[in-house]
């Protein structure tokens, strides 16, 4: 990458070399170069929130986490349905007739008018295992929906977490970038400086004005990238403007809670995506129970009550009690019961291969976060090594510059390397954030 930098440098500098310039002739700076030094763009932000609050307001706004939430809700009330099947049904009936189809003639008291009011209640006594399927499908579908509860929210956390690292990334690549500009500056007085006392080209002048105008672009990339970062935030936790990041007392990396085998056994038995997955087979496998009840014989018990006028017309209701046992059984529904059962078997086999695969999934995601977390350790405390240097260099290659000794690319290539060292550290030490979030959201639990 620095002997791309270099190449570009000097292919810059040989097209300048061809034009013809009036600089010299003037006594200033180009016009391209004079407006180099334009007021920069400023960052609009709001307000500044520190991680738990970004949390708590993105977990209050999100439409995913709201739906995960009325999804609970929903299951619960399926599972008082199902606890409904074990209770009888009751009802209220009445009726009104008038007509001149009557038993017989009319006499007395008796009119071409009846009417009548009833209660009717009914229960399953025999459904061939029907309701506890329905029940235990119920019971696995409200712990379906509160694994997936349990990782929206996880997921709307990691987001938070992301957006809200993704703001103090963003500034700390503006202070780089901004530490970058001041040194570019302080180059080209060395380098104005060297011209004058003859013991440097106008050439390499030119190649710190480019320095100066590289590390400004690289300034401008960085203020958008936080305003865009900003805007993201704001969306993020409800707010109608951009938002920013209030910095944690530390970013350093510290120790989890549990060792890593037990957070890959967590991982495996204990992790939302899993208890979904599993909840889901369990749901399917009553679901199956279910439709094969459909070969059973339907019994069912009624009796009410009713109380009616005296009338002799033909279909009028007649006061008193009644109860009633009746059977149901389908001797032959074009396939239908057959269909019923293939499909939900079919569907039990494929939760049944989920599960397994999501077991497999969480296994191997756990021992990959786990394995980044490491090397973003790693890579901090090189990063900062690295960083130490080169600043060290910067500084020893700055004086050796201004003294004459060294030339204008030693003085850029020094520049440049302490610029990437701190790119790579702003990087290392988020990268390191943003996998112990990955981490935490797979398990469903902080670490």
């Amino acid at each position: 990458m620095i002997l791309a930098r270099r190449s570009l440098i000097l292919a810059i500098l040989a097209a300048s070399a061809a034009m013809p310039s009036r600089s010299g002739a003037q006594g200033g700076a180009p016009p391209a170069l004079a407006r180099s030094a334009d007021p920069l763009p400023s960052v609009r932000i709001d307000s500044l929130f520190d991680l738990g609050t970004v949390i708590q307001r993105a977990l209050l706004v999100s439409p995913a986490v709201a739906a995960a939430r009325e999804g609970v809700r929903t299951a619960r009330s399926e599972g008082r349905v199902a606890f409904g099947e074990y209770t009888p049904s009751v009802s209220a009936t009445s009726s009104a007739l008038n007509s001149d189809v009557t038993t017989g003639p009319t006499s007395g008291g008796l009119g071409p008018s009846a009417y009548a009011a009833g209660v009717i209640t009914s229960i399953d006594v025999i459904t061939g295992g029907r309701r506890e399927a329905d029940r235990t499908r119920a019971a696995a579908d409200l712990a379906s929906a509160n694994a997936q509860n349990t990782a929206q929210r996880f997921a709307v956390t990691l987001a938070a977490q992301s957006a809200f690292f993704e703001t103090l990334r963003a500034a700390d690549l503006v202070e780089v970038a901004r530490a970058s500009v001041d040194q570019a500056q302080q180059g080209l007085r060395y380098a104005q400086d060297r011209v004058r006392t003859g013991t440097a080209t106008r050439s390499d002048e030119l190649r710190a004005r480019l320095q100066v105008t590289t590390s400004r672009l690289q300034l401008v990339a960085s203020l958008d990238t936080l305003q865009t970062a900003a805007y993201a935030l704001g969306r993020l936790v409800g707010a109608d403007g951009p938002v920013g990041g209030r910095r944690p007392a530390s970013l350093e990396p510290r120790a989890l809670a549990l060792d890593d085998s037990e957070i890959v056994r967590l991982a495996v038995n204990a992790s939302p995506a899993v208890q979904a997955a599993r909840s889901q087979e369990r749901s399917d496998i009553a679901t199956l129970r279910a439709a094969r009840t459909q070969y059973v014989p339907d019994v069912k018990f009624s009796a009410g009550y009713n109380w009616a006028n005296q009338s002799n017309l033909l279909q009028a209701v007649h006061p008193g009690w009644n109860m009633l046992l009746f059977t149901t059984y389908p001797l032959f529904n074009g396939f239908v019961r057959e269909d019923a059962i293939t499909r939900a078997d079919a569907t039990s086999e494929v939760s049944r291969v989920v599960s397994l695969d999501v077991v497999r999934q969480a296994r191997a995601e756990a021992a990959r976060l786990l394995t980044g977390l490491r090397f973003a350790e790693q890579n901090i405390t090189l990063a900062l090594e690295a960083t130490q240097s080169a600043q060290e260099d910067l500084r020893v290659q700055s004086e050796r510059y201004r003294a004459g000794i060294s030339t204008e690319l030693d003085q850029l290539t020094s520049e440049l390397a302490y610029t990437q060292a701190q790119l790579s550290l702003v990087a290392s030490r988020y990268n390191y954030q943003i996998t112990r979030a990955q981490l935490e959201a797979l398990v469903g639990r902080p670490l």
